[in-house]
């Protein structure tokens, strides 16, 4: 092992007749640097020689005068190549004068040709820049002096702040702007100078190697926000920083350039973790054309999403409010694989998003790019408005780790979710459409995070979506399964179809957050810009669903599919529990009555419109008939069991109630409506009410067999299915237009008795008995039925009824004396008659009476009497 190399000691000679101090100029990476990092290593008088104990084996001594720490000589020490003697003389003082003249000149004459030769070798970067200055100085007299070495001291001591020119050298602090102009660069005159300290000067094969000491907290930055965001890359406030002259600036294309090269660096990530850049370079840019410095970090950062391994270049811009990510992906930048569970989606291309906002602090990293989904050999693609996706990170151990996927899908059907998304069959006959699909797959989601919707990470996967069935508007978020397929809770709005019918639940509402236009916040972005976060505090939160709108639960591993959870409100009944199935013919449930019907009223909610409702119950009322003519039918009792039943239908300008049913009566099936009731009605008892009277206003169509025909309606009467009805032939005559004669034949053959047709015959028509008897002989009754109609229609009148019978009938006397004897006349009374009558009644009448005088009973002893002597005992007694 050779021994160490020790640093050896010279001979120094101060011909001068000021003292001097000596320093060591250092540079690790340039042994013979021009203007390094400053150690004072001995003060020499005047006119002295001394030994210097060196620092390095090879090393470079900057001297300066001791009262005004102007630099004065350069000297290069190198082992077994340069070692002495070494001293500072009159010709130093004269070469540094010189060049310190040159300064002035330069300074002073920016236009003029020698400056803007001079100037001219430092803009030319194809080639290295000492031997042309020192080439320079040579051709001319005045400065043929100079040296490349001289005037970088030259420009040190002229750039040095006022504020440390007493101070020794290697305490000096220097005007960034200064060493900028003098170098040939331009500085912005409206940007405000920067001190440095440190400065050093090295060359990398004659090509030029500037370093200087920056304060952090001193720089002019864009923001203070900017300025401590960068600061917080650094562990220390001072930094040690590589100067670089860009002599074609523009924009976008820097002046003055500070940076540094480190190993790593560990960028705050917005208060959660720290992100990991290797081999970072971090630049401080000066551009003529802006008043502040340009922070700019350049490194590469690995990636493993997916178990897709990758490797990306990252700049990253430190604006005033944000710091602005380029990413670049190195190498293949093929599909990126899809999490298992995300049957049937292609991430085909995709880039790297990150973004740091400074306040409040946040940050955002991320894939994004363009999908598509399904197969095309399958024929199952699906349209998309929007191929693209994201999948947010967060910062795991410096390491970027998927936290969500968002895409979208603008429709599907939730037959096609199971055909493109899982491996089963989808079971569900119902037709259910989703709309404005936002899916997501979560990392973890029992831990769930707030999506830029306002929404939660909470499901492993699946998609929140609006859903339509039957016109039933519903929204939610429905997870997915590849062996399980489908499972949601979704809510509607609460539903109410005017004053009848509502449909309320539990569900807590649906709230979104929208933006100005009302159109909803997007998933599918990187929050990686402070506009994007800026748009996110403005938005509002829109409900896309109210609160208190029933739950439908969809499983669609066993039945039942779609099932319906809520309270109805019905007519009275409130809060009534609703527990159903969705079925390919709707909602259908039963709500109870109680006591007012017979049965349950069987619902079915068909759509978002239609409620149709079946029921029975028992009716046990007494209607009016119609009139005809102005002429009462009666009335009619009715007991029947009644199957009803209602739809109720609504449109966006109006709500219909349609009401209809039937019942068995008399032998048949009678139907009724269907009729429009009042859609205010609010009980079960006046949709009744309103079936009755719907009943009684149409019984001429309801009871057509019974009403309007006379003889059915007249039969209905005699049976006292019809009642009310006091004067049935005048009904016969004034509404149905019969005549004596038909009203007779009508009334007989329906049942009536014949006093009450003979009655009938007698008010309605006006007929005398003897028309009365003739009408009824027409129809087919017995004279005796006659008579003893006659008797109770006109009274007791023997006279009368004789007369009409013997007309009607043609009967003989001796026929009408036995009838009129059998209907209860005396023959005394019809003797009377008879002898009224006349004719051949007359005698009859005569003989009738003669026989009823006791004094011509024959005397069976004589003389007057029975008994003679008159009187039926004689002697006049009777």
């Amino acid at each position: 092992m050779a021994p160490p190399i020790t640093a050896p000691k010279i001979s120094f000679a101060n011909h001068l007749d000021v003292s001097v101090i000596v320093y060591d100029s250092f540079s690790d990476q340039d042994k013979t640097n021009y203007f390094g990092t400053l150690t004072s290593i001995a003060t020499v008088p005047p006119k002295t020689t001394a030994s210097l104990q060196l620092k390095h084996p090879a090393s470079v001594l900057i001297i300066s005068d001791t009262k005004s720490n102007s630099p004065l000589a350069r000297i290069i020490y190198l082992q077994d190549v340069s070692t002495g003697p070494f001293a500072v003389g009159e010709a130093d003082v004269k070469a540094m004068a010189q060049t310190m003249d040159f300064i002035t000149f330069i300074t002073n004459n920016k236009n003029d040709p020698l400056t803007q030769a001079f100037n001219a070798i430092w803009k030319d970067t194809s080639r290295p820049q000492v031997t042309p200055v020192n080439k320079f100085f040579v051709q001319h007299e005045q400065y043929k002096s100079c040296t490349f070495a001289t005037y970088m001291m030259g420009i040190t001591y002229t750039a040095e702040q006022p504020e440390s020119k007493g101070k020794p050298m290697d305490q000096a602090l220097y005007s960034l702007s200064t060493l900028a102009t003098l170098l040939g660069a331009t500085w912005p005159e409206f940007l405000p100078d920067i001190v440095v300290t440190k400065f050093t000067c090295n060359t990398n094969n004659d090509i030029l190697a500037l370093q200087a000491g920056i304060d952090l907290k001193k720089l002019p930055a864009q923001s203070d926000e900017a300025l401590q965001f960068f600061g917080s890359l650094f562990n220390v406030q001072q930094l040690q920083v590589s100067v670089m002259f860009n002599y074609a600036v523009g924009l976008n294309i820097f002046g003055t350039r500070l940076s540094i090269s480190l190993d790593a660096m560990h960028v705050p990530f917005g208060g959660a973790g720290t992100l990991n850049i290797n081999k970072p370079t971090a630049t401080i840019d000066i551009n003529p054309l802006f008043k502040f410095v340009v922070f700019t970090v350049t490194g590469d950062m690995p990636f493993d999403i997916f178990d897709n391994n990758f490797e990306a270049d990252l700049s990253m811009t430190i604006d005033n409010i944000e710091a602005a990510f380029g990413v670049v992906i190195k190498g293949d930048k093929g599909p990126l694989p899809a999490p298992p569970a995300m049957k049937g989606v292609h991430f085909d291309s995709f880039g790297v998003g990150i973004g740091i906002i400074f306040e409040p602090p946040s940050a955002a990293i991320g894939l994004s790019g363009q999908l598509h989904i399904g197969d095309a050999a399958s024929n199952t693609i699906v349209p998309l408005d929007d191929d693209s996706f994201v999948v947010v990170c967060q910062l795991i151990e410096e390491m970027p780790n998927p936290l969500y996927i968002s895409f979208y899908v603008p429709k599907m059907h939730l037959t096609d979710i199971y055909t493109v998304f899982t491996n089963a069959q989808c079971p569900v006959d119902v037709p259910v459409l989703f709309s404005d699909l936002s899916f997501q797959w979560s990392e973890n989601p029992m831990e769930p995070v707030v999506l830029p919707d306002g929404s939660l990470s909470n499901m492993g996967y699946g998609f929140s979506a609006a859903a339509d069935i039957f016109g039933f508007d519903f929204y939610g978020d429905v997870e997915l399964d590849l062996t399980n397929g489908v499972k949601a809770d979704i809510e509607m709005s609460p539903l109410s179809l005017g004053n009848i019918f509502s449909i309320k639940g539990d569900g807590a509402g649906v709230s979104l957050k929208v933006d100005a236009n009302g159109n909803p916040i997007k998933n599918n972005q990187i929050i990686t810009k402070a506009a994007q976060k800026q748009a996110l505090q403005n938005a509002t939160m829109k409900q896309m669903v109210p609160p208190g709108g029933a739950v439908l639960k969809i499983q669609t591993l066993a039945s039942p599919f779609l099932h319906i959870n809520g309270a109805i409100n019905l007519f009275e009944v409130e809060n009534w529990h609703l527990e159903a199935d969705i079925t390919s013919g709707g909602i259908k449930f039963d709500v109870g009555f109680g006591g007012i019907l017979t049965s349950n009223m069987s619902c079915t909610l068909s759509d978002f419109h239609n409620l149709a409702a079946s029921f029975q119950y028992g009716l046990n009322a007494t209607i009016s008939l119609p009139s005809i003519g102005g002429i009462s039918l009666g009335s009619m009792p009715l007991q029947a069991l009644v199957g009803a039943h209602f739809a109720l239908n609504t449109s966006s300008s109006d709500i219909v109630l349609s009401v209809g049913g039937s019942f068995d009566f008399e032998g048949l099936t009678r139907s009724f409506g269907d009729f429009t009731a009042d859609v205010n009605i609010s009980s079960v008892s006046d949709l009744l009410n309103a079936i009755f009277n719907n009943i009684e206003s149409n019984a001429s169509q309801i009871f057509g067999d019974l009403l309007n025909e006379a003889g059915a309606w007249a039969g209905k009467v005699q049976q006292s299915v019809i009642t009310g009805v006091e004067n049935v032939a005048s009904v016969l005559q004034n509404a149905f237009n019969q005549d004596a004669n038909q009203a007779a034949a009508t009334m007989k053959e329906a049942g009536f008795a014949a006093d009450t047709i003979a009655d009938g015959l007698k008010t309605a028509y006006g007929l005398s008995a003897t028309a009365v008897a003739q009408t009824m002989q027409q129809v087919g009754f017995a004279a005796q039925e006659v008579a003893s109609a006659l008797q109770s229609a006109f009274g007791n009148d023997a006279m009368m009824i004789a007369s009409a019978i013997q007309t009607a009938y043609g009967w003989s006397a001796d026929q009408i004396n036995g009838l009129l004897g059998q209907i209860g006349f005396s023959a005394d009374q019809i003797g009377q008659a008879f002898q009224q009558l006349g004719g051949e009644f007359e005698d009859i009448g005569n003989k009738i009476l003669h026989g009823l005088d006791p004094s011509n009973w024959p005397n069976p002893f004589g003389g007057g009497g029975i008994f003679g002597g008159g009187g039926i005992f004689g002697g006049g007694f009777p």
